[in-house]
């Protein structure tokens, strides 16, 4: 910022696209960890279908935020932060993939 600029008051709105590409990792987050704790709740011993559809769910919820990315850099928008949350999930479904298998192998 210059001197000259210190008085400006820039006009422009922010962009909403941080916010939107955090709340939707968020959302898939809590649906699978949703789905994953009720079935919890519901059987005792927790089925396997219910154990192996939780990183199925985080691996769709990257699919669809690599279609946002996708979408974004189609519209010459900020692209980057959807790849991170593609990213993010991504990562988590790896994590969750571990913990899957050593489940599948206690059965």
């Amino acid at each position: 910022m210059t001197p000259m600029d210190a008085g400006v008051i820039s006009t422009q709105k922010p962009d909403p696209t941080f916010r939107q590409a955090a709340t939707y990792a968020i959302t898939v987050i809590v649906i699978a960890a949703l789905f994953l704790g009720v079935g919890g709740l519901l059987y005792d011993p927790v089925p396997l279908v219910i154990i192996i559809v939780f990183p199925l769910l985080v691996l769709a919820g990257a699919g669809g935020a690599l279609w946002w990315t996708f979408r974004t850099w189609q519209a010459k928008g900020r692209w980057q932060i959807w790849q991170g949350a593609s990213w993010f999930l991504l990562a988590l479904f790896l994590i969750s993939l571990g913990g899957t298998g050593s489940a599948l192998l206690d059965r």
